[in-house]
């Protein structure tokens, strides 16, 4: 015994029990001292210690702690006097101990004779038999061969419980339920015990199944004074180790608590056991059974120092510096007086994955922000922000533990506390242990040993939202690498948006609520009795994919929704979804498009609201099942869609007619559309008429349409043709018309006019920062030209004003993704390029290198028009001659060269399936020749395609996407989607997976990202915002990635992000040699999608090979002979440019 007591203690252990045992220590006025492996320099427990030592240099990291002559040099070098070991390690190694004894050093722990009988199991079973206490059924010792395991469980029966003879921890425990398992198990269980206790010795019990673990708390000193601190529920565990423990037990009767209470005294006092230890027991049918003796302090020593006050640790430096449990320095009550109140839970956060086997995840902590409060106990180790998690120890990161006068009240803190917790970076077991103490089992103490086993649910939920880390990578990403398709690296200083100041009533009236209650041929009543003429406003839709290919995001719509509800009361519609918003609104923006519909629905609940709809695509690009448009219809016209604009690209009725009738089913309005192509005024283009247009008029109010759209997508109609096409189509028909048109020419204004005075009921129209060129016609304008006219807009010009006003600022916003276009364009009426068409065919010339040849692009799309037979072009038709536009640019094609080398061309995809039939049938039919050298073997179809199509199994398909994306609530809406866009939709939930929400962002931040020291607001949600600052940006390292620095909440937040313009590693790409026949070179720069060979495939000419996108434009590249594929020079995810070398062939 040290004459001047302990005055400096080593704790030869790591993380949060050192941590803990160095508190305690210092609290009492000791010196601590801690060991580090190489892998722990940067560990919490090093600094937290007075002095640190650096133990095992040469050694693995456990083995490091491992290293009993490292620790005892360390010790004697620095005059340690005592060693507290902590638990796990070498807290229950007797070789150890002894050693500290030869040396002098104070052991904190029981002495050498008790590791040596409790540090065997099978020892301590002998002495739980010499102090009467039941046993399991098990070996005498440690068995010698597989033989004497298999006699055994021949004698006992299955299941038995194979046992690390100095194990602890639950390592080195293996049950086994069936024969045939026995060897492995048998084996695995020694493996493991030989590498977590250097002895691969194990013993054989008899498995009590489903039994409860119970665990009692003795402390005895040096004068032969033992007591109990009561009992602990340890039943919630996976794989025998620990992970909920609650004390004391909930479902022990007072009976059975005070007799296994007493018998772990009785058993510690028959070997005069000295500190702190656990007596550790399986609970049965009201039966108890000894299991093992922990001669350590235990990982769950913390909630029973909560229920009694009494501090183990410091009780166990007490006791190894001499002193009696009840002396005063040491303060413990008799037995009978020590305390016992209120209920404590323990639980134990790991960097596991619980939905993946439990598999221990490493990493960086980026985010750690711990819980607290009253009745709160935290036990971290490296739970800091900064810390790195490796693969090298244990998983446990910090330990709650909470207290409440009931167990209630302790379940609820914890669940409280569990909520609180943020930890990123690294995955935790935290939601899985949410489920865990939420279980109303667990409230009720009705669990065992196979709890977690037995409850597949608590393995069911979804992973932390994670939006502040999440939002951070995107900003990061977009800062460094851009926005796709903006080359402007440096954000713009904008205005702030100026939003109008509208009173906005609590209750609106308008056509919603004219068709809510009146119905379809009321509302068309209302139409024919009105003298002026009604509006539909196209801002929120057709307008700015006409001007900005439809880039405007939900943020910038909803924040004027209200005052756009006041200020067009009286419009008939607002034409606000559909078309390629759909598309754009996932593959671009990365917005849920349902989403905005149903948003904008509750923010504009008067005015009808209309969407574009393609006959047989619905808002896609090639042809789906019928089934798939009804049922889009049906969700729609659920989420907000009042109208619906029926239209086919080819002007072909059979492909409108499933549309029409699934919305005349909704009880919403069928406005079926012609497309307005050529030109009626010009007897030389015969084949698009006056007397076309009334036939297709006539069929289409056969087909059951409310009322007749004119979609004049490209503005061709012209003022004199407008007035002679309305009044013509008013002479053979009672519907509705309603006119759509562009202001590409510069005479849109002019052309509504003639079609106001000729009768037409409807116009579309845009506010005026919004309209002109290829968007529609200024509604401000249009309003002040009709002054004196016989007929008037039925609308409030005041307000509109006001918002044309905010939208000018907003469009500033999206500038870089403008058409271009300045002035208004007459070339339209030789082009014939709709609108949308024409700021999304530069977005696609701009991506695949034509930029610099925009107007040769343009040229060509009139002239690819004429050479397809002159056809109506409104998407996807539109973009199919896009498509061959460019085509035909990037190779210098011409109309006869197009047809001279056809048969070795790889056409794009979008072509091939026009001239099959897949997008209907135009009037006159395909040019034969055209259509034999582009479809080659392929045979056309003449029939409706989504008659050849088998219907869509929607819960089918609902299960499949249940399985792709389980953190998603898989809706009918996403179904339809992935139905529609099934890449798209894909690309888009991989971005919401790894950015989160992002809709959330301004707009000028979704698109530039950040400038340094620029600091933004988030709102979240309601009432949470987030402040992100961008502090700094580091130097591109050698893989490619720059370290960015922000500020979060005022807290500092790294993030690495890759730089994509940075090359890591060059090599030279092998071009095509376009004479050789045997080399196939890439028509078109892009991506390789997919690669259909393998090398050494034998193909026929006409065979497909791979397919290639390029801005959304796909094309399969086929054999241009017969052969065998010598080699392959790209694989799927391949950036392509044009000639470069992709197969050959032999």
């Amino acid at each position: 015994m040290l004459t001047k007591g302990i005055q400096k203690v080593l704790v030869a252990n790591r993380g949060e029990i050192a941590i803990r045992v160095f508190r305690a220590l210092t609290e009492m006025k000791i010196r601590t001292v801690a060991i580090y492996s190489n892998e722990d320099s940067g560990s919490y427990h090093r600094y937290k210690a007075d002095e640190a030592y650096l133990v095992g240099t040469d050694k693995k990291p456990i083995d490091a702690y491992l290293d009993i002559e490292g620790i005892i040099a360390i010790a004697k070098e620095n005059s340690v006097d005592a060693i507290h070991p902590g638990y796990g390690f070498l807290a229950e190694n007797l070789e150890f101990a002894k050693r500290c004894e030869a040396e002098g050093i104070v052991f904190i722990g029981p002495e050498s004779r008790h590791l040596d009988m409790f540090g065997d199991k099978v020892k301590a079973r002998e002495q739980a038999i010499l102090a009467n206490i039941p046993v399991i059924p098990g070996t005498d010792g440690p068995v010698s061969s597989l033989q004497e395991v298999q006699t055994f469980a021949d004698n006992y029966g299955y299941p038995i419980m194979i046992k690390a003879a100095l194990g602890g921890g639950g390592r080195g425990m293996r049950m086994v339920e069936r024969e045939q398992d026995l060897q492995e198990a048998y084996e695995r269980a020694k493996s493991e015990a030989k590498l977590a206790f250097g002895s691969d010795e194990v013993y054989v019990e008899k498995c009590i199944l489903n039994p409860k673990h119970i665990e009692v708390q003795i402390i005895g000193d040096n004068e032969g004074n033992i007591v109990h601190l009561y009992e602990r529920d340890c039943s919630i565990q996976r794989r025998h180790q620990k992970v909920v423990e609650i004390a004391p037990s909930i479902s022990l009767s007072t009976e059975l608590r005070t007799a296994i209470c007493q018998a772990a005294v009785q058993l510690m006092k028959n070997v005069r056991y000295v500190n702190a230890g656990t007596v550790e027991f399986l609970v049965a049918d009201n039966t108890f059974y000894f299991i093992e003796v922990n001669p350590r302090i235990q990982v769950e020593h913390t909630i029973t120092e909560m229920i009694t006050g009494i501090d183990i640790v410091q009780t166990q430096i007490h006791v190894a510096n001499g002193k009696s449990l009840f002396s005063e320095d040491v303060g413990i009550p008799q037995q009978d007086d020590i305390p016992l109140f209120g209920y404590a839970i323990q639980s134990r956060v790991t960097t596991e994955d619980p939905q993946n086997h439990f598999m221990p995840d490493t990493g960086k902590i980026q985010v750690y922000r711990s819980s607290g409060g009253f009745g709160v106990r935290l036990d971290a180790g490296n739970g800091f922000q900064g810390a790195v998690v490796s693969p090298y120890y244990d998983s446990l990161l910090v330990k709650i533990s909470t207290w409440g006068m009931t167990f209630k009240q302790a379940a609820e803190k914890m669940d409280r506390n569990l909520r609180e917790f943020r930890i990123r970076g690294v995955k935790t077991n935290i939601s899985f242990l949410k489920n865990v103490v939420e279980h109303p089992k667990f409230l009720v103490g009705d669990f065992n040993t196979n709890f977690i086993d037995t409850t597949p649910e608590l393995l069911q939920f979804k992973q932390p939202l994670n939006r502040a880390t999440k939002l951070l990578d995107y900003i990061g990403n977009v800062t460094v690498n851009g926005f796709p398709g903006v080359d402007v690296k440096t954000k713009p200083i904008f205005k702030q948006p100026q939003k109008p100041a509208i009173w906005t009533p609590e209750k609106l009236q308008g056509t919603k609520q004219l068709l809510d209650t009146a119905g379809t041929e009321g509302l068309l009543d209302y139409i024919r009795a009105q003298k002026d003429v009604l509006v539909t406003d196209t801002t929120l839709r057709d307008a700015h994919q006409s001007l900005f290919a439809t880039r405007m995001r939900t943020a910038d719509m909803l924040a004027v929704a209200k005052e756009m509800s006041v200020s067009m009361k009286d419009h008939f519609s607002l034409e606000m979804w559909g078309g390629a918003t759909f598309d754009v609104a996932y593959r671009f923006l990365k917005e849920d498009p349902w989403h905005r519909l149903e948003k904008l629905r509750e923010a504009i609940p008067n005015v009808l609201f209309q969407m574009l709809l393609r006959g047989s695509n619905a808002v896609g690009y090639k042809n789906y099942p019928d089934n798939v448009i009804q049922e889009f219809i049906q969700q729609s016209a659920t989420s907000g869609i009042d109208v619906f604009r029926i239209f086919d690209s080819l002007n072909w009725i059979q492909s409108m007619e499933v549309s029409i009738d699934a919305v005349r089913q909704t009880g919403k309005i069928a406005e079926a559309a012609i497309c307005y192509t050529g030109d009626i005024l010009d007897d030389g283009r015969a084949k698009y008429t006056v007397n076309y247009y009334k036939d297709m008029a006539k069929a289409l109010e056969q087909a059951g349409a409310h009322i007749l759209a004119i979609k004049d997508m490209a503005g061709l109609l012209k003022p004199e043709a407008a007035y002679r096409l309305i009044s013509e189509l008013k002479s053979i028909t009672d519907l509705p018309i309603h006119l759509h048109s562009h202001d590409t020419s510069g005479n849109g204004i002019y052309t509504y006019a003639r079609a106001i005075e000729a009768g037409v009921d409807i116009v579309d129209t845009a506010l005026g920062s919004m309209s002109g060129l290829t968007s529609q016609p200024s509604v401000n304008s249009l309003f002040y030209a009709l002054d004196g006219a016989k007929r008037q807009l039925k609308t409030d010009i005041q307000p509109l004003n006001t918002l044309s006003t905010y939208f000018e600022d907003v469009r500033k916003y999206y500038e870089v993704f403008d058409s271009g276009m300045k002035s208004p364009q007459a070339e339209v009426y030789v082009h014939e390029m709709p609108g949308g068409q024409y700021s999304n065919l530069q977005q696609q010339a701009k991506g695949v290198g034509l930029v610099d040849r925009w107007d040769e692009v343009k040229e060509m799309y009139g002239r690819v028009n004429l050479l397809f037979g002159d056809i109506v072009k409104v998407t996807p038709s539109s973009k199919v001659v896009g498509d061959m536009a460019l085509f035909m640019v990037q190779n210098d094609l011409d109309e006869q060269s197009v047809i001279e080398r056809g048969m070795t061309l790889d056409f794009p995809a979008s072509v091939i399936e026009l001239f099959q039939g897949y997008l209907g049938q135009p009037a006159g039919g395909f040019p034969v020749e055209l259509q034999r050298v582009i479809l080659k073997e392929r045979k056309p179809i003449t029939v409706r395609p989504g008659e050849l199509l088998p219907p869509v199994d929607f819960e089918l398909l609902k299960t499949i996407l249940r399985e792709k994306f389980p953190e998603r609530d898989i809706s009918m809406q996403d179904c339809i989607a992935y139905a529609l866009y099934d890449k798209v939709f894909e690309e888009y939930m991989q971005a919401h997976t790894q950015f989160g929400d992002i809709s959330v962002l301004d707009t000028p931040t979704f698109i530039y990202g950040l400038k340094l020291g620029e600091e933004i607001d988030v709102e979240i949600e309601p009432g949470k915002t987030l402040m992100i600052k961008l502090v700094s940006i580091g130097d591109t390292q050698h893989d490619g990635t720059r370290v960015l620095y922000f500020e979060l909440n005022g807290q500092p937040r790294e993030l690495v992000i890759r730089d994509l313009t940075v090359e890591t590693s060059s090599v030279a790409t092998q071009k095509a040699d376009p004479t050789n026949v045997n080399q196939i070179g890439a028509s078109m720069p892009g991506t390789v999608l997919k690669v259909v060979v393998s090398k050494g495939s034998k193909v026929k000419r006409g065979d497909h090979l791979l397919i290639t996108e390029a801005m959304k434009m796909e094309t399969t590249v086929q054999a241009s002979k017969d052969g065998i594929v010598k080699d392959i020079h790209v694989m799927e995810g391949s950036a392509i440019s044009t000639g470069d070398l992709l197969i050959e062939l032999e």
